[in-house]
């Protein structure tokens, strides 16, 4: 009876973190109609905050298709596009704000669109760039103090430090199992895992975390090592929707390692639990977090990073997936790329508007992922 009602609340928990990461957050009202939720962009806009103010984090992903509001020129990415077009439909009115982190000129301009829109309320933070020069933790820390001001002025709440502390404790918990399902990445089906932790950005964290914890051990159970499986590492922004992983996987491959601002990369950096100076322990940790093309700690420290990841999950290839308009990401992909190359590991590059791969993308992928299958039997 024991083992039945095991199985019985994985399949339940399993389903829920799938339903909601098919949904991204479109059903949180009929779902958690108790709940108050606050969208953001960027996974360095800090949820412990947010948890502490008594709202829900909720990230902002767009619907499929492509859209272009006119508050927007064409040269922008689809998640900008994407969002605002569905903030001008009425889709976040719901939301008790919505918060920017400025790490793109694009999200910057954003920011001030929305806010001239009234659709909602908005709240800005802007980290620094070179998180570890002189200076940068006492400014991120300013920076942090303020948005805690604005989220008390915007939920007409005091935040205490029993709150920040409440908040701090759920998030590492929550980053601890997140980094247990990463490792078993190599020997789960790729739009599984991605599906489980794009889960844990659109639902709330306790509800996500008690399912994630139901789904582990019987994960653990029916891991297995993929058999004549291309070893993938993929590395880009926002990935909504579990369509290139799907290919990458319906192809021959397996995604063993995930560098995604909406996979592990979001979960991933030290855990803190501020145990002395709450908002220093949150600082410490966004400036830890591993590098994106919008934050560094020096010239060459994503690179190394990212052929360290290759090396330790003994990866075949990777795939650098850039959003079309996105410089960022475009700019760091050609010195990402030059530094696959030279660590011997084949890399493609592909340019996406949306996060839906179709036939054009499917004839590279094929073509790149059979090349390698067909390197490994010579």
């Amino acid at each position: 009876m024991s083992e039945l009602n095991e199985q019985t609340n994985f399949n339940k928990s399993l389903d829920l973190l799938l339903e909601e990461a098919n949904l991204n957050g479109a059903a949180r009202l009929e779902r958690y109609p108790q709940r108050r939720f606050f969208g953001y962009f960027c996974s360095y806009f800090p949820e412990e905050l947010i948890l502490a103010a008594g709202l829900e984090p909720l990230r902002l992903l767009p619907e499929a298709g492509n859209s272009t509001p006119a508050e927007l020129p064409t040269y922008c990415c689809s998640l900008a596009k994407g969002t605002l077009d569905m903030a001008i439909y009425g889709k976040w009115q719901d939301l008790v704000g919505i918060g920017f982190t400025h790490t793109c000129d694009t999200m910057q301009c954003l920011s001030g669109i929305w806010a001239a829109s009234g659709n909602s309320q908005t709240v800005d933070i802007v980290p620094p760039v070179m998180l570890n020069t002189s200076g940068a933790s006492h400014y991120y820390l300013a920076e942090m103090h303020t948005l805690l001001e604005a989220l008390m002025t915007l939920t007409q709440q005091n935040i205490n430090e029993e709150a920040l502390l409440d908040a701090m404790k759920l998030c590492a918990y929550t980053r601890k199992l997140a980094t247990e399902l990463d490792t078993l990445r190599p020997n789960l089906p790729s739009p599984l895992v991605s599906a489980i932790l794009r889960a844990g950005q659109v639902m709330p964290r306790s509800d996500y975390t008690q399912a994630l914890e139901n789904c582990l051990s019987a994960l653990k159970g029916i891991a297995l090592p993929p058999v004549n499986r291309v070893k993938v590492l993929v590395s880009g922004a926002i990935v909504e929707n579990d369509s290139l992983f799907n290919m990458i996987e319906d192809l021959g491959g397996r995604v063993v390692a995930d560098d995604t601002c909406s996979g592990y990369r979001h979960f991933s950096g030290p855990t803190v639990m501020g145990a002395e100076n709450p908002l220093s322990d949150i600082v410490q940790r966004y400036s830890a977090m591993p590098p994106c093309p919008c934050k560094n700690r020096s010239l060459n420290e994503r690179m190394s990073y990212l052929c360290d990841l290759a090396q330790q999950r003994h990866v075949d290839c990777a795939i650098i997936v850039i959003r079309k308009y996105c410089d960022p990401h475009a700019w760091d992909a050609v010195e990402l790329s030059r530094c696959f190359q030279n660590n011997g590991i084949r890399t493609l590059t592909l340019e996406l508007e949306g996060a839906d791969v179709g036939g054009q993308e499917r004839t590279r992928l094929q073509a790149f992922l059979e090349s390698m299958i067909e390197d490994a039997r010579l």
